[in-house]
């Protein structure tokens, strides 16, 4: 015998009313899952910045606890990011709207000696595990008053930074203990401004004390300073000086700094400023320290543009380079306090390299600073 689709659908369901008829236990409700429960000192990462031929940086918002995924074009309008992770470098966002500031704390001060030196044995027997108590012991009474915090800034790598000027005689001089280190087409120049005269408000010549050392050529050291002499005054373009001819040149030449040229109240002359090509990265060496520049370990100096960020995180190193004779960082340990425009937090970088020794690749903790 054919049963019909119709007849069969209805015995379907008669069945099934039959059977939810007998079943009178309920279901239950399901709880909703519980958000995770984060210890204090928990480490996130490794967060990798890329290499040292290829970098990235990465933004990360403290509040979120994540990464933000931003190109650095669109970083630098962007509010939503806390801290930024470069290779070495640490920067702080600068948006309006959520300007951050850094204060680093005394915590693990004893990583250096009374002359301000590393003590090497403190670093590199250091590790996370044996530094966590003292991450654990920065709480909110240690948030300093807000005029304690820094931020990033831009500043000129070398600027006005090469002269002093007197306030009460108007006399401007030759900073000559001031050194600066460039490193352009292939060679590093260390100079410092050794006299400079003045016309009015400009200047008319200047002297340079000059060492260099060419990369290509194997050297390891800076040569014997020599003076390069360069007269500045009724210049009629900006001055191009290549430190490898020891002349100036024009914009179209292969030149490692410029000085541009000004007239002021119809005297002509330079500008009190010195510049970088845009190829070019420099450093200052305020204390003379460097006899030569190691070319393989050219990205932990700090080499930097001629524009560039002053970071808060430069005052106050979260690691020291080459302590065992190596290449390798060594963390402080060293606890840093970041105010966003929201919230206290305190952070403490805890590695630069993944489980496989790869670098450039940031670990650190992280958790707010409740002040109620």
């Amino acid at each position: 015998m054919k049963i019909s689709y119709l007849a069969s659908l209805t015995l379907v369901i008669f069945l099934s009313a039959c059977g939810s008829s007998n079943d009178t236990a309920e279901t239950p409700n399901t709880p909703e899952p519980a958000d995770p429960v984060v210890t204090e000192g928990t480490i996130a990462g490794p967060f990798s910045t890329g290499s040292t031929g290829d970098p990235k940086t990465v933004y990360f918002d403290l509040e979120a606890g994540l990464v933000v995924d931003l190109t650095d074009e669109q970083a630098r309008n962007d509010s939503s990011w806390d801290v930024a992770f470069n290779r070495t470098k640490v920067s702080l966002n600068k948006h309006a709207d959520n300007t951050v500031g850094m204060y680093f704390t005394a915590v693990n001060s004893d990583f250096f000696a009374d002359d301000s030196s590393p003590i090497a044995e403190k670093f590199i027997a250091a590790n996370a595990e044996s530094e966590l108590a003292d991450y654990l012991a920065i709480s909110a009474s240690d948030i300093p008053a807000d005029e304690a915090f820094t931020g990033d800034s831009e500043e000129n790598v070398i600027g006005a930074k090469f002269y002093h000027y007197d306030m009460t005689t108007h006399v401007v001089s030759a900073a000559d203990d001031q050194y600066f280190i460039v490193n352009s087409d292939d060679a590093f120049t260390k100079f410092r401004v050794k006299a400079l005269t003045t016309a009015g408000r400009t200047m008319s010549s200047i002297t340079l004390g000059v060492q260099h050392q060419s990369a290509l050529d194997g050297q390891t050291e800076f040569s014997t300073e020599t003076d390069l002499v360069i007269d500045t005054s009724q210049c009629s373009d900006d001055i191009y000086v290549d430190f490898d001819l020891g002349a100036s040149l024009s914009l179209n030449d292969a030149w490692d700094i410029t000085l541009p040229c000004v007239t002021i109240d119809d005297v002509t002359g330079a500008n009190f400023s010195i510049h970088i090509a845009p190829d070019a990265t420099a450093l200052r060496d305020t204390e003379n320290t460097y006899t030569g520049i190691d070319s393989q370990a050219l990205a932990y100096y700090g080499f930097v543009s001629d524009v560039t960020e002053q970071l808060a995180f430069d005052s106050a190193p979260w690691y020291q380079y080459g302590l065992d004779g190596g290449h390798l960082l060594w963390s402080q340990y060293g606890v840093y306090v970041i105010k966003t425009n929201t919230a206290y937090y305190k952070l403490q970088i805890t590695s630069y390299y993944d489980e496989v020794g790869t670098s450039g690749n940031y670990s650190f903790r992280f958790d707010p600073l409740t002040t109620q």
